[in-house]
């Protein structure tokens, strides 16, 4: 514990610590601001109430085909293959498989379907069309076609049956609005609901910069010449590593929650605005068990890039990997988790939507929090290699 105390004063000294601390608190309270978006008790007669995931055949139907025609009109299709947006052009013989399928499901032909798209467009330029499906159109045949959709398109595209689901939505009632409100109140104390939305963005740049903290602290003894020196001490390889790893867990963590404060205790006042019981310690623990998995992965990544390639390279290469996990989910940024290190829940409220993505969350935040360990191990036998005089790439690093 002494040697990871002695480690944090080190690194307290560093430009590089206050830096990256900097950058957290600008980036996380200029997405949050000063006031989080409002709950409000949903009242009857109210023109409307939001939208919600719906489980329709013929609304998911009716959603993914809006989305298909204009793509298919333009001849650029959005596919997200590996996690970045790539328009994908098709050839005439693809267009036509495309336009069968189209014709399909709405009885038209596609001179009808262009003229009746090309009518909905107003005079501002936005865009109401309402695809028609054909009577009798069975959701067998929709799942069929999509398929062969997602075939000629390629991989990625918004044509995926979990892709397509998610994306379809319908108004909600009254009654749906206040029992979600009610789930908000009773479940989430208002504020888990809050939390959540505060964990998305502090999630997206804790994803980043970090890596700049461990690549310090890893190339520090070879800037100051004091890599020799440290190989003669009596310190383990390992101690030594895991305990610059924890000083760094700390060193982020405890700034973090310092700067959640705020919306913490703006989540009480809203749950005393609705008459309801907010909760500190909840809003707690989302973020440290939302955020902390984050921090162990990427400080873990950055200390064995930066062994084994060095500063620059272990930066550059967390750049690219945050990119590709920022737009891994195809744009969704609600309710989206998978191995992504940057799981997404861009919204106060959704609790059914948590619900259902809380098991997949819980796997995620296991994963990454063993990769981030995993790396720090890998870290320490490839420092004692070199510290017992090994050498990587063929020469002595």
């Amino acid at each position: 514990m002494s040697l990871v105390i002695k480690e944090m004063k080190i690194t307290l000294k560093s430009m590089t610590f206050w830096v990256v601390i900097l950058l957290i608190g600008l980036f996380a309270f200029s997405q949050i601001g000063g006031d989080l978006t409002m709950i409000k008790e949903p009242k009857p007669n109210e023109e409307e109430y939001g939208l919600q995931p719906t489980k329709d055949p013929k609304k998911i139907q009716e959603s993914t085909y809006q989305q298909l025609f204009p793509e298919y009109i333009n001849n650029s299709y959005a596919t997200y293959p590996l996690g970045f947006l790539k328009s994908v052009r098709l050839s005439n013989n693809q267009q036509k498989e495309i336009e069968k399928i189209l014709t399909s499901a709405s009885g038209m032909s596609i001179d009808e379907l262009t003229k009746k798209y090309q009518e909905s467009i107003t005079s501002n330029s936005q865009t109401v069309f309402s695809f028609p499906v054909k009577k009798g159109y069975s959701y067998k045949e929709f799942q069929q076609n999509m398929h062969k959709t997602e075939k000629i398109i390629g991989k990625g595209s918004n044509f995926e049956e979990k892709r397509y689901k998610s994306k379809a939505v319908e108004p909600k009632t009254y009654q749906q609005a206040h029992k979600d409100f009610q789930k908000i109140i009773e479940e989430d104390q208002v504020s888990g609901a809050y939390a959540r939305m505060v964990c998305d963005y502090f999630g997206i740049i804790l994803a980043l910069v970090p890596v700049f903290l461990a690549a310090t602290v890893i190339v520090r003894d070879k800037r100051a010449q004091a890599q020799q020196v440290i190989f003669t001490k009596q310190t383990s390889t390992a101690k030594l590593i895991i305990s610059r790893y924890f000083s760094c867990i700390l060193l982020l963590v405890v700034p973090m929650l310092l700067f959640v404060l705020m919306p913490g205790m703006q989540s009480l006042t809203m749950a005393k605005n609705l008459h309801a019981q907010g909760n500190l310690l909840l809003f707690y623990q989302y973020v440290l068990g939302w955020l902390i998995p984050t921090i162990l992965a990427v400080v873990g990544i950055g200390f064995l890039l930066t062994e084994l390639a060095g500063g620059i390279v272990a930066i550059l290469a967390q750049l690219l990997f945050w990119l590709a996990n920022l737009f891994m989910n195809g744009g969704s940024i609600t309710g989206s988790a998978g191995w992504n290190l940057i799981p997404r829940f861009n919204e106060v409220g959704q609790r059914e939507l948590f619900n259902q993505m809380l098991p997949e969350l819980i796997a995620n935040r296991i994963f990454w929090s063993v990769v981030g360990i995993i790396c720090c191990l890998l870290t320490v036998l490839l420092a004692d290699y070199r510290r017992k005089g090994g050498a990587l790439f063929g020469k002595d690093q």
